[in-house]
């Protein structure tokens, strides 16, 4: 069949039409859409035409806002954008004087400079045994483990959280340092890197099960190496309860948009518990569960709650320290004339169940206490044997 031949006026009428329908598909984009699209193509700010390099500025202005939903949407839309911002945010948060724009740019840029976790080599972990251990060093807790051919190095203290961590990323070996001056900057900074700190802090004691032989070998505590008889014991300490409570509330403030001296107010309380639950640790918990008391009230003035970090009002209080173990929760100390004491629980009692209900956690125990106020039935192995404590006013078993 011959080739049919095409007009070649008809040719360019139909290529008009076509750059005529492309501009103006353009042309309705809206102003955001049109950034978006520079930003996509874009690696630096260096790289943004003036139109979108205009359009960013008004987004980082938009940041010290009066009106808290503005700010939010131009965080989401910045940080939307990613790496391509990064140079004008960093610019905004040293020269910029409203704090409001300088406290968001150091955040977004934070958020999206988020650097990755090193993952697994399964390749070379099949030639690395697998080892997890933990240390005290002046008041500083280490725990160093390999695993499927990654380590991982946390030294927890007072100094803050450093963890490094050894592995794989995009095929190739790889090494991260992750620092924070506690848990809940950890998880604003990186959540994966926090991930993965709460997982070796569960499995080091934090109500998680441990699994294989544990031996104490020097004032280290090791799990999964030679067998010396797997005996179960306290280990480390969990992620800071009050630094967490410190996150937990910050969130929340900020959705209840609370005032700059509201938000003062509150943590200026926590920094109060810190300083209780400190002096408690030197002579009794008396004086942390009096100011956990004090401090609920700033916490319903201000419509704010505490969840699972604090001790249960003092009606229903137990008043004992306990710490998670295989699952299990052991006791450490009871207070004096405590209910804990009435109910006749001791120090080195492993606590099963309450009230015929299995606990795990200190949250599990938490509720367990305020759900009942009275007469709480608590199972407890000691010394190898179960015993049943029932809660007598006045009375100690």
């Amino acid at each position: 069949m011959p080739a049919r031949v095409v007009p070649r006026e008809n040719v360019m009428k139909w290529l008009r039409r076509l750059i005529a329908i492309a501009c103006l598909s353009v042309l309705l984009l809206p102003p955001v859409g049109r950034f978006a699209a520079a930003a996509a193509a874009a690696t630096t700010t260096a790289d943004l035409d003036s139109t979108a390099t205009a359009e960013l500025k008004t987004l980082i202005d938009q940041l010290g806002d009066s009106d808290f939903a503005k700010r939010e949407d131009a965080a989401r839309q910045i940080k939307a954008l990613g790496r391509p911002t990064v140079p004008a945010l960093k610019e905004a948060a040293r020269t910029s004087e409203d704090p409001e724009i300088v406290s968001r740019a150091q955040a977004l840029i934070k958020r999206i400079e988020i650097r990755p976790v090193p993952g697994p080599d399964p390749a070379r972990g099949r030639a690395m045994a697998s080892r997890i251990n933990m240390r005290f060093n002046n008041g500083a807790r280490t725990i160093d483990a390999t695993e499927n051919g990654r380590t991982v190095k946390i030294v927890d203290g007072n100094d803050g959280i450093t963890m490094t961590v050894t592995g794989v990323l995009n095929g190739q070996p790889a090494t991260e340092e992750f620092t924070a001056k506690d848990y809940a900057q950890l998880k604003e900074d990186n959540p994966a890197a926090a991930e993965l700190y709460e997982e070796y802090n569960a499995r080091m004691g934090q109500g998680g099960i441990l699994r294989g032989p544990i031996r104490v070998n020097g004032g280290i505590v090791v799990f999964n190496g030679p067998a010396l008889g797997g005996i179960p014991m306290p280990l480390a300490p969990p992620p800071d309860e009050l630094e967490q409570l410190r996150g937990h509330l910050g969130k929340q403030m900020t959705a209840n948009k609370l005032k700059d001296d509201q938000r003062a107010d509150v943590l200026k309380g926590v920094d109060a518990l810190v300083e209780a639950r400190n002096a408690s640790r030197l002579g009794g918990m008396e004086k942390y569960s009096d100011q956990c008391d004090a401090f609920r009230k700033t916490l319903e003035q201000y419509k704010l709650d505490a969840g699972e970090f604090l001790p249960p009002p003092a009606k229903s209080r137990l008043g004992v320290t306990v710490v998670a173990v295989d699952g299990q929760l052991l006791v450490r100390e009871v207070g004096d004339n405590s209910r804990a004491q009435r109910i006749g629980l001791q120090a080195d009692d492993l606590i099963l169940k309450v009230d015929g209900k299995e606990v795990t956690g200190v949250g599990d125990l938490r509720k367990a206490a305020m759900a009942k106020e009275k007469g709480l039935v608590v199972e407890v192995s000691r010394d190898g044997m179960e015993v049943k404590l029932e809660e007598k006013d006045g009375k100690k078993e």
